[in-house]
């Protein structure tokens, strides 16, 4: 997929039938301007031609979690080995894939994201290459270096290989679609050493790490108990968030997962400008028990959507993701909104990517067609009740009612903008 011609510093006006600003201002027979790759400004009521009447504009999804470069490993089946069985599926899958195959795999993952509405992800990049892989692509990438050493007990070679690729990634220069960060692997699967070498590398620059993601890593974290004492070094009898204190990588961490943390350590992040980040799809791929929502709303602590990768889930669909984070966690349409945009863009690292589109914003938008809405004519303000079969009817001029309709179900995806570039689907 690619950009439009260049015309980003040309001003341009889009209109529908309701503009999403934000979950908290959603606005009816509006207008967005578009100049320099920013919103300018937002206006309404104003005369939308009939067949726009029946859309809405708004902003593009942040994917705060997936894999990119697994996209060639789709569709590994989770048997009797359980979740460490499925690890060494896709370990043996990536190793007998080519560059080209796995390039080819990024790739495609990318359009996948594009053509449902993502125009910012977060990705794990254990090759270092993600970024060389979408060359021409106009995804907004923050690619995060996975680096791992398999917690040993002191540095080892893996460590100093972990830690060249870490060096490399830090020197990488940004620009507006892309930048580079920093991803320990996971809690479990990082040495002290390599953390604090991370710690000093990163800066003021915060990491992305994988986080109480199975009882299984919470038994060994804590203990030294069960499947991953026989493949990881000695256990540092301590919670993973204790570990990142420790290291001084908390603050303002990307915690993903989450699905396991041991107690009282939801309180431990509170206040440290962290979020967490739930996969739905992947979570209901593995089967997991309920995420514990609760738990982190009442500790403060926001807690983004991703996808995770093609390797452990059926698609790389922020729709999708959405609409099982209401049929699972039982949210609210607005809720789910945030998640799936504000939530992620507090972790991108341009300022002006906040997964709103107010003034100032970046121009990254998309144009959906609402299943059952055709404009703010209909519905009323009654529209969000919800019909047979627990689906959300109406819209309306009702904007609670339009997030309703927009997170339970899958609106189509009619156009994306990214840096007021509209991109060719």
């Amino acid at each position: 997929m690619t950009a439009a011609p260049a015309d980003a510093d040309c001003p341009r006006t889009l209109r529908a039938g309701a503009v999403v600003v934000s979950a908290e201002d959603v606005r009816f027979d509006a207008e967005v301007e578009l100049e320099g790759g920013r919103v300018v400004a937002v206006r309404g009521p104003v005369e939308v031609e009939p067949e726009a009447r029946g859309t809405v504009l708004a902003p593009g999804f942040v994917n705060a979690h997936a894999h990119l470069d697994l996209g060639a490993a789709r569709g590994l089946p989770v048997g009797g080995g359980g979740f460490l069985g499925w690890v060494g599926e896709v370990l043996q899958r990536r190793a007998s894939l080519s560059e080209q195959e796995v390039a080819g795999g990024a790739r495609r993952s990318a359009e996948r994201l594009l053509s449902t509405g993502t125009t910012t992800v977060l990705d794990i990049d254990a090759t270092g290459e993600v970024a060389a892989m979408l060359q021409g692509s106009p995804l907004r990438l923050v690619a995060l270096r996975e680096v791992i050493d398999g917690s040993p007990e002191g540095r080892d070679g893996r460590t100093e290989e972990a830690l060249a690729a870490a060096r490399a990634a830090v020197a990488r220069g940004e620009g507006e679609r892309r930048a580079s960060r920093l991803s320990p692997h996971g809690v479990h699967t990082v040495g002290d050493a390599l953390l604090a070498e991370v710690a000093a590398l990163r800066g003021a620059r915060p990491v992305a790490i994988h986080w109480a993601e199975t009882p299984e890593e919470t038994a060994w974290m804590l203990r030294g108990e069960g499947p991953f004492s026989a493949w990881l070094g000695p256990s540092p009898r301590a919670s993973g968030a204790a570990r990142l204190e420790a290291a001084g990588l908390l603050d303002g961490a990307l915690l993903v997962h989450g699905n396991c943390p041991s107690p009282g350590e939801v309180e431990a992040l509170a206040g440290r400008g962290v979020s967490v980040v739930h996969c739905p799809g992947s979570h209901a791929y593995f089967a997991r028990a309920p995420f514990d929502l609760a738990a982190f709303q009442a500790a403060g602590v926001p807690v983004a959507l991703g996808t995770d990768s093609w390797a452990s889930n059926g698609d790389l669909d922020m729709r999708r993701e959405v609409r099982l984070a209401r049929e699972h966690l039982g949210l609210d349409g607005a809720t789910a909104w945030r998640m799936a945009t504000e939530a992620g863009a507090r972790h991108a690292p341009w300022p002006h990517v906040t997964g709103r589109l107010g003034v100032g914003d970046a121009a990254d938008l998309q144009r959906l067609r609402p299943v059952g809405w055709g404009g703010p004519a209909e519905g009323g303000a009654g529209g969000g009740n919800s019909g047979e079969g627990g689906a959300v009817a109406g819209g309306g001029a009702d904007p609670a009612a339009l997030l309703d309709v927009l997170t339970a179900r899958e609106p189509e995806v009619e156009a994306v903008w990214i840096q007021g570039e509209r991109i060719s689907l």
